[in-house]
């Protein structure tokens, strides 16, 4: 932990007074964890009412699904080689100087989306979006330290569900602005809005958010690199069979996300031909299902094991995009996003346990890194493959991802359960 005893953690320490307080200790937000919690909630606000209609927003400049595709790749691609180098920045400079900076990037990028003319430009904001997730291990690594390693699955699911509630509402919100302005300056609204709650949210986040690692001597550029990835290797090396089953199995699950999830938003308007606000609700009714059902997923995962919940959850994929592929009306769309709700809920806190609970606390800033870089590399071919795939004909991606899901399953029954949790 980053400051006391897991028995004298942050969070036994927070201030009682006020609605605040009573939060933070019903959810167990321990230091850091509320902070980066709240922040990050705020920036959602305005967040969830533009990424679900990314894809849309694009075609609506100009971009064909291919070029879409590209682009997504090309994002994975930049976002895979920052997050290799957030994991040794926050090393080299600490986590919370890090953080910050990068975190403001994200949210000025919002302002270049709001002002972009054409599908010409999309590359600029689409590499600058990517340099900024520079901070998404260096996050991931400070929320979960602040945790007591046995309250690590409630701690998840405290901040996912606080992180949550903007995308239970805000995506039919996108959908109105789209309904009354059009696609495209609907969307620039949304991204306008995320804007303004981001500076807000991460503002607040500069103020208050705690260092929790202590940074090493600065190397130079050359050396940098070489020591990035000769410490990562090492890392990985040394991190253990089950971490890298683990991580066999998040690259296989990126790989079908890769294939679909820039194309969801066009099947729902283009194909099926439901109004871009029906796809925020649905949206919504699936982060509302999921956000109800993460302290039952974390109860869940303290009674069964991190490896049995993160199994359970998985085999709801596959399943669930094979009924998707067959929905056509309102009510098989809904169910469907009840299904996927409720496995993303059973999975998001014990998996996230998990990797914390498999690697040693002086590498987790490397390997969280890794887990974030190396399925964005994976995911490459599959964002350019369901380009193309969509363009053959828009269920072909869906179908596709299917049984690389169905692979996905099969490494998590190799996996041994963690017996001792790792600090």
């Amino acid at each position: 932990m980053n400051e006391g005893s897991p028995g004298q953690s942050a969070y036994s320490r927070a201030p009682n007074g006020g609605a605040i307080g009573k939060v933070k200790r019903y959810f167990y937000l321990p230091g850091n964890a509320w902070i980066l919690t709240s922040s990050s909630t705020v920036w959602s606000i305005g967040g969830a009412m533009a990424s679900p209609y990314q894809s849309l927003f694009y075609f609506s400049l100009g971009a064909s699904p291919v070029l879409i595709g590209y682009l997504a790749a090309a994002a994975s691609f930049i976002a895979a080689i920052a997050q290799l180098v957030g994991g040794y920045v926050g090393d080299v400079w600490g986590r919370k100087r890090a953080i910050i900076l990068f975190s403001f990037i994200g949210v000025a990028n919002n302002f270049i989306f709001f002002v972009i003319p054409s599908f010409s430009f999309l590359a600029i904001p689409v590499v600058i979006g990517s340099v900024a997730g520079i901070y998404g291990p260096l996050f991931s690594a400070s929320l979960t330290e602040s945790m007591d390693p046995r309250m690590r699955p409630r701690g998840i699911a405290s901040y996912s569900f606080i992180n949550t509630i903007p995308s239970v509402f805000a995506p039919y919100l996108g959908g109105l602005l789209i309904m009354h302005f059009g696609d495209v300056f609907g969307l620039r609204l949304a991204f306008l809005a995320s804007g303004i709650a981001g500076v807000a949210g991460i503002s607040y986040r500069a103020f208050t958010l705690k260092e929790s690692y202590t940074p090493r001597a600065v190397t130079g550029f050359i050396e940098f690199w070489k020591r990035l990835f000769r410490e990562s290797r090492r890392a990985l090396q040394d991190s253990g069979r089950e971490v890298r089953i683990l991580l066999y199995y998040a690259s296989l699950a990126a790989f079908g996300v890769g294939l679909t999830s820039s194309f969801s938003v066009l099947y729902f308007v283009n194909s099926l031909h439901f109004p871009p606000v029906i796809y925020g609700a649905i949206v919504g009714v699936t982060s509302l299902v999921s956000m109800l059902l993460l302290f039952p997923a974390a109860r869940m995962a303290e009674r069964v094991g991190l490896k049995r919940a993160v199994l359970y959850a998985s085999l709801s994929v596959p399943f669930n995009q094979l009924f998707f592929t067959y929905a056509k009306d309102i009510s098989e769309l809904i169910t469907w996003s009840v299904v996927g709700g409720t496995g993303s809920a059973l999975l998001g806190p014990p998996l996230t346990s998990l990797q914390s609970d498999l690697v040693p606390r002086h590498m987790r800033g490397r390997i969280m890194a890794l887990f974030s870089a190396i399925p964005l590399l994976i995911s490459i071919p599959a964002q350019i493959a369901g380009g193309y795939l969509y363009s053959l004909t828009p269920i072909a991606p869906f179908i596709a991802s299917i049984p690389v899901f169905m692979a996905s399953v099969l490494m998590i029954l190799r996996i041994k359960e963690p017996q001792n949790l790792l600090e």
